[in-house]
């Protein structure tokens, strides 16, 4: 549930921070001149024809123009020095960081005045119809009941396969009568009322670019329920396909099942409707469970229930590298990923890293290594250094080509075998001595990132719109059984080119007001924006990036950045939509993090988000004289979350019982989210309303032949770690909509958990995990202690100690030996660690020493969280 861009940066900064701390003297000299002669040469600003309009770069020893205003870079200004770049642009300069450069467009609106659009971040004419050779409508598949609204898009592509964006977008025509078109019938989307049902699917939307067509089909089902009965639809998430076979279970308000039924090869489902308020699930092997709490009559009766694929059974994605970086004596990097389908709902953490790379390399004669995620690349002169192969994994969704290992595209959608996502890459040059050290050689994640962002004006931005890709069966590592995604081979090759005509650069700086900071276990300590845009059928696309600590004073406010005037805006660098991407809207999602689980064993991890949609242009504001506004507040961290694991009451919880203890006041709208996730990432997602938070949802046990993954899946029975979010939902996907419940999320309205990316504009979220212990001192079996000393063991995700506040102790218990009585340990430090002292009376060979975690009550967790260790005590 964490920002995907901003722990791949951390990840890469890091990186590129600690080999910059590893340089020492390695004889680099990144401001050396070039050795060719140039007629702009210079070794300093008075080598330069006017000191006043321009500056001696010294990187590359040329003469730059300069400028502390905008007017600067004007013709009237330099007069005999003025720029041709920027009196050939429709758009002029910008003073850019004390340096003219050619301003880019972000929308169409600001070329309209000379009849032209923005494409490329340059005004220019408008693409011809006739360039589009093929086009797709997305979503292609909807499954909903008569009276509904469906909304669709097109994206066009030309005979090269490149992405073109068309003013006029497409014209759109209903091909029968179950659907009839809203509105004009023209544009790049276009909205259809879904008027009579039909027998299955049907190809019955048009849309028309040039000389292409496109289809979408719709399976239409009847607007009435009958009395007393409940119609579930179960699609997938992502493809919006019907899932046949997936097990819907009715419950009431103890778990019990009331009705069970099965999907049909239409993903529909009538079972009797729930009297009494309880629960909806679904369950299918291959997807993620869901239970929706349900206020039995007072509840929907036709309900939408779309399910995500287990993000790791099977991978897939591209490789490739980054073509044309400038040539540069400073350190080349970047970081390469796919589009996700959204920012609310969290991408498992493997998938998204890929695996890590550990990179072996020699600089100033010394042998280093280095640690980098599979999207990074890095290029460091005067070493070894070169990584420059790059990969991202994606999810399973749609695809329009016949893919190696199927008969069609639709069976490999039905199988999770393929996707379509845009593969997008940020990557520029960081001068070695500009990096941050921080204080005594250490770095912090939150400042590193603020300290680094002003480098990305050197950055661009790099997109490929539509990468379809295979994924295939994700086999088990050997040792371990988790995934193992090494083999690459079937992944599709796609580079990123650098070249002048194909990236985009950052152009585009301003500032953001960020509201203030939420809490948890103090002032939330950084606060991350990422910019990006939405693309119909390829999710969000990151385009830019701003960061900000709150360390100086810790307070409500991220900490003033240099060159903005007050505390609590944050400096962002952003490309404008490009390459395809124009027309998509611009997002901005600003996620407020916490380090406390860095401090604290017994913290979670803890962030909460805002998400604004109402940019209709990117602005050009380095100085933060008008910053963007961000509507708040920020929603409160959804503690005091508890689940009873096992059937029968305990711990203050029915048997299993989830709900919240003591949560801190969540506005009304509010709908609440956990998941468990089991050791092969498959998930079980509960959803309620915060009314419901306080009695909470009895979760049923899963029908026969389907796992329970409220467990782990190991040998021991350990439970699943949980996380749970807070959303607040609005219709328009802004705050000036109408607040959405989980009854308006679950009824099948076309207002549904499927459009939930597009709708949330708040989430916070805690990371729960799952309790812990694990043996320290003695670090290995079969030592030999003395008897009366002390042994260590490190406790993680249960708070120890016996306050109010506190979860329970440590008991430590023997097997083996004479006068070995159990003995409590309560005293625990920040990082987790509880010393036990042994009995002086203990003595024996091989004696097992058992460490448990135990609640308030001296009772053992169930299921158990032990660890063991066997030692001599003398």
């Amino acid at each position: 549930m964490n920002p995907p861009l901003r722990l791949a940066l951390c990840a890469v900064l890091l990186s590129f921070s600690s080999l910059w701390t590893a340089c020492g003297d390695t004889g680099l000299q990144p401001d050396k001149p070039f050795d060719t002669p140039r007629s702009d040469a210079c070794q300093v600003d008075q080598d330069c024809p006017n000191p006043g309009l321009f500056f001696c770069d010294t990187v590359t020893s040329t003469c730059k123009a300069a400028c502390k205003t905008q007017e600067d870079c004007t013709a009237a200004k330099r007069g005999e020095y003025r720029l041709a770049e920027c009196d050939g642009s429709a758009l002029g300069c910008q003073c850019d960081s004390n340096r003219c450069v050619v301003a880019q467009c972000s929308a169409d609106a600001e070329c309209a005045a000379a009849g032209q659009v923005c494409r490329n971040g340059g005004c220019g004419p408008a693409p011809e119809a006739s360039a589009v050779t093929a086009c797709r409508v997305t979503p292609d598949f909807v499954v909903a009941r008569a009276g509904t609204l469906a909304r669709f898009s097109v994206l066009a592509m030309d005979a090269a396969g490149r992405a073109v964006v068309v003013p006029s977008g497409a014209a759109w025509t209903a091909l029968d009568e179950s659907v009839e078109v809203e509105g004009g019938g023209t544009g790049v989307e276009s909205a259809f009322v879904l008027s009579a049902a039909t027998e299955g699917a049907r190809e019955s939307v048009r849309a028309q670019v040039g000389g292409a067509t496109c289809t979408a089909r719709v399976s239409v089902l009847e607007a009435a329920v009958a009395p007393g009965r409940l119609r579930a639809v179960v699609k997938d998430e992502l493809t919006g396909r019907p899932i046949a076979g997936a097990a819907v279970v009715v419950a009431d308000a103890a778990g019990a099942v009331t009705a069970t039924a099965t999907t049909d090869a239409s993903g529909v489902v009538t079972l009797a409707a729930p009297a009494e308020a309880g629960s909806v699930s679904v369950f299918h092997e291959d997807f993620g469970y869901l239970t929706v709490a349900h206020e039995g009559v007072a509840g929907p009766r036709d309900l939408a229930l779309p399910l995500r694929r287990n993000p790791t059974d099977r991978y897939g994605g591209y490789k490739g590298t980054f073509r044309n970086m400038p040539a540069s004596v400073d350190m080349q990097a970047g970081l390469a990923g796919l589009s996700a389908p959204d920012a609310v709902t969290d991408v498992s953490a493997s998938l998204l890293a890929g695996p890590v790379r550990e990179v072996a390399f020699t600089m100033g004669g010394q042998a280093r290594e280095a640690t980098l995620p599979a999207g990074a690349y890095v290029v460091l002169p005067g070493s070894t250094l070169a990584v420059t192969d790059v990969s991202a994994q994606g999810l399973a969704g749609v695809c329009g080509a016949v893919l190696e290992g199927s008969e069609s595209a639709e069976e490999a959608m039905a199988a999770g075998a393929c996707g379509t996502r845009t593969a997008w890459a940020l990557g520029g040059d960081i001068p070695l001595n500009a990096l941050p050290l921080l204080s005594g050689g250490t770095m912090d994640v939150g400042q590193l990132l603020a300290r680094t962002i002003p480098l990305l004006r050197t950055f661009s931005s790099s997109v490929v719109r539509d990468v379809e890709f295979r994924l295939k069966e994700t086999p088990p590592e050997p040792d371990t059984g988790a995934p193992d995604f090494r083999d690459q081979a079937h992944f599709v090759t796609v580079d990123h080119d650098f070249k002048e005509d194909q990236r985009m650069g950052l152009g585009f700086q301003f500032a953001v007001r960020v509201p203030a900071l939420p809490s948890y276990r103090g002032y939330m300590d950084s606060a991350a924006v990422m910019g990006a845009v939405r693309v119909p059928g390829r999710g969000l696309v990151p385009l830019g990036l701003g960061m900000g600590v709150n360390t100086n004073p810790a307070d409500h406010n991220t900490d003033t950045q240099a060159g903005l005037p007050a505390p609590g805006l944050v400096s962002v660098r952003m490309a404008p939509a490009h390459h395809g991407l124009e027309g998509s809207p611009y997002e901005l999602m600003i996620t407020a993090t916490s380090s406390a689980a860095s401090r604290d064993a017994a913290a979670g991890v803890a962030s909460s988000a805002l998400i604004h949609r109402t940019l209709q242009k990117l602005p050009f504001d380095p100085k933060g004289n008008t910053p963007v506004l961000v509507g708040g507040p920020f929603l409160p961290v959804p503690e005091g979350a508890r689940y009873n694991y096992n059937r029968a009451a305990g711990g203050g919880l029915e048997g299993r019982q989830l709900r919240l203890l003591g949560a801190p006041e969540l506005p009304a709208a509010t709908v609440l989210r956990a998941v468990f996730t089991d050791r092969l990432e498959r998930r079980w997602e509960v959803w309620m309303d915060v009314a419901r938070a306080g009695t909470g949802v009895r979760l049923p046990l899963p029908p026969d032949g389907f796992e329970d993954r409220t467990y782990y899946g190991d040998t021991v029975g350990s439970r699943s770690p949980m996380g749970v979010q807070a959303l607040e939902v609005r219709r328009t996907g802004t705050s000036a909509g109408a607040a959405v419940n989980l009854h308006g999320l679950v009824e099948a309205d076309g207002v549904d958990l499927e459009h939930l990316g597009e709708l949330a504009v708040a989430w916070s979220a805690l990371e729960y995990g799952r309790p812990l212990v694990t043996w320290m001192e003695p670090a290995e079996d079969g030592q030999s202690v003395a008897k009366g000393s002390k042994v260590k063991v490190r406790v993680l995700g249960f708070r120890v100690g016996s306050g109010m506040a506190d979860e329970g102790y440590v008991r430590l218990t023997f097997a083996g030996g004479t006068g070995c009585e159990p003995v409590d340990g309560y005293v625990v430090e920040g990082r987790g660690e509880v010393e036990l002292q042994l009995p002086a009376a203990c003595t024996g060979a091989e004696v097992q020493l058992n460490a448990t975690l135990v609640d308030t009550e001296g009772v053992a967790l169930s299921p158990p969280v032990t660890s063991q260790r066997t030692l001599t005590i003398h």
